[in-house]
């Protein structure tokens, strides 16, 4: 298995890159989907962040899966005959570091939102009250 602050730093990284890009986020943008992701939930839960609008969370959750599965990947490199149930344990141990560590950034995470998104996500609820008001 790889070193740990590996995927610390790699998180720090990620996390970094979606603080920044909040700012430019559009819920104007955000694409339709045709069903509900399978992901999203379950990460959502696991960070505390579920009232947090699926395209922001979801840019968030796929840079660090992204992360969990490049770091398995470089494992079975290293030892490319690993039973399935320990690269599921692998998966699983990598997921609640990468949760613990981005907890440990939670203040940094509401206090972006709130500034950015939440300010949005009001905006458009009042357009929203205004075409059903007529």
């Amino acid at each position: 298995m790889l070193r740990p602050y590996r995927l610390e730093r790699e998180l720090d990284r990620a996390v970094a890159q979606w603080l920044a890009w909040l700012p430019r986020w559009d819920p104007a943008n955000t694409r339709r989907r045709e069903r509900l992701c399978a992901v999203c939930p379950v990460w959502a839960a696991d960070l505390g962040l579920t009232d947090v609008p699926h395209g922001v969370l979801h840019a968030l959750v796929v840079s660090i899966d992204g992360l969990i599965t490049e770091h398995i990947r470089r494992s079975l490199a290293l030892e490319p005959f690993l039973p399935q149930d320990e690269v599921d344990a692998m998966r699983t141990q990598l997921r609640a570091d990468a949760t613990a560590w981005i907890a440990k950034q939670r203040a940094v995470i509401e206090r972006t939102i709130d500034a950015y998104v939440e300010p949005k996500v009001q905006h458009m609820a009042a357009l929203l009250l205004q075409d059903l008001a007529g």
